[in-house]
């Protein structure tokens, strides 16, 4: 049977260690994770189409729909972690990342068809047996 708790009473419990809480504030970032030589080459590879520049004679629309195709072909070679993780630093950019920066700057359409291309990735590879 639940008991009323009064208004004074915490409703989360925290471990103390000697009296001193070991919560962490609010305003500290999680720590981010180890760069990996293949994330690096990744990242590269991406940059690559983010940066490259629209053929003579062709629309704007017609050169950042070219790139999107070619950010999706890249991104289908990622593996399932490599997509999660990517799909992290997109959605949540931080402000040190380069690549996350580039990202921002495409339409809301197209980032939302790229995050959603990469949220899909183990849907992907359990259709294709993987």
């Amino acid at each position: 049977m639940a008991t009323i708790a009064s208004s004074s009473d915490p409703i989360f419990r925290y471990s103390t260690l000697g009296g001193v809480s070991v919560r962490k504030p609010a305003n500290e970032s999680p720590p981010t994770p180890p760069v990996t030589v293949a994330q690096l080459a990744n990242d590269a590879k991406l940059a690559a189409i983010f940066d490259a520049p629209l053929a003579p004679n062709e629309t704007a629309f017609d050169g950042y729909r070219n790139k999107e195709v070619q950010l999706v072909a890249a991104m289908a070679q990622l593996t399932i972690l490599e997509s999660r993780a990517l799909h992290a630093r997109f959605a949540n950019p931080l402000g040190a990342d380069a690549l996350a920066a580039k990202f921002m700057r495409l339409t809301i359409e197209r980032r939302v068809r790229l995050l959603n291309f990469l949220a899909d990735a183990r849907r992907r590879a359990a259709l294709a047996g993987k």
